[in-house]
C-alpha cells in the first residue's frame, strides 16, 4: 500500500494547484503587514483606529477572564498546539504537517526578534508592535484550520476566528497593546502560516511534475 495515498483522499486547499492560491493570499497579508510596519515606524503615535478602539473597549487591567485568555500566548501553548496540529495532518499530508508545525513558532520568532525591534513602537516602555500574543493565537488557529479534514474545516475556522478575536479584545482591554498592534499580529500570524503552507505545496507540485513521483 502506498503510504502517500492518503494525500489524494483529502487534498485540502493547500495541495496541488491550490498551493499557489494560499501562497498568494499569504504574501498579500505579509505585504500589507510590511507596509503597515513602515508607516508605524515613521509615525508610532496612536492613530484614529487606536483612539476609537480604546474608546469602544474600556480598560480592565486585572480582569481574570481577560488574563486567562491572554495565557494562550505562552510558549507551552505555542509548542504543544503546533505539534498537535502537525500530528493531526501528517498522515494525510506531510508537507502541510511541516507548515502546521513550523508556522506558528516562525511567526512568533519573526514578531519578537525582527518586527518589534525594527518598528520600535512602545507602549509603557515595552516594544508592542505587533502583538505577539495575537500572532501566536492567529497562527495556531490557521494551522489547525489547515490541519483538520475538510468536512470540519469551517467549524475550526469559526472557532479559531473566535479565539483570535477574544485575544484581540483581551490585549486591548488589558491595555497591553494598541488596536493596530493587535490587528497587525493577527495578519502576520495568518500570513506566515499560509505563506509557508502554500510555498511548500507549490514546491511539492513542481517536484512531482519534474520527477513524476510523489
Amino acid at each position: 500500500m502506498d503510504p502517500d495515498r492518503g494525500l489524494e483522499s483529502d487534498p485540502g486547499p493547500g495541495t496541488g494547484r491550490h498551493g499557489a492560491g494560499e501562497l498568494i493570499a499569504g504574501v498579500i497579508l505579509l505585504s500589507w503587514s510590511v507596509v503597515a510596519a513602515v508607516l508605524v515606524h515613521l509615525d508610532p503615535t496612536p492613530d484614529k483606529l487606536d483612539s476609537w478602539g480604546f474608546a469602544a473597549l474600556s480598560s480592565e487591567f486585572h480582569d481574570p477572564v481577560l488574563l486567562r485568555i491572554a495565557d494562550l500566548r505562552t510558549a507551552a501553548v505555542l509548542v504543544v498546539g503546533s505539534i498537535l496540529a502537525g500530528l493531526t495532518v501528517v498522515g494525510r499530508d506531510r508537507w502541510r504537517a511541516v507548515a502546521c508545525l513550523a508556522g506558528p513558532p516562525v511567526a512568533a520568532v519573526l514578531v519578537e526578534w525582527c518586527v518589534k525591534p525594527l518598528v520600535g513602537r512602545r507602549f509603557d516602555t515595552v516594544l508592542d508592535y505587533p502583538s505577539g500574543s495575537v500572532t501566536v493565537v492567529a497562527a495556531l488557529a490557521t494551522s489547525w484550520s489547515l490541519a483538520v479534514p475538510r468536512r470540519i474545516r469551517w467549524a475550526v475556522v469559526a472557532a479559531g476566528s473566535a479565539v483570535t478575536t477574544m485575544m484581540i479584545v483581551a490585549v486591548i482591554r488589558l491595555r497591553w497593546h494598541y488596536p493596530t498592534d493587535a490587528l497587525a499580529g493577527a495578519v502576520i500570524g495568518v500570513g506566515v502560516v499560509l505563506t509557508l503552507d502554500g510555498a511548500l505545496h507549490v514546491v511539492r507540485a513542481r517536484w512531482i511534475d519534474d520527477t513524476g513521483t510523489r
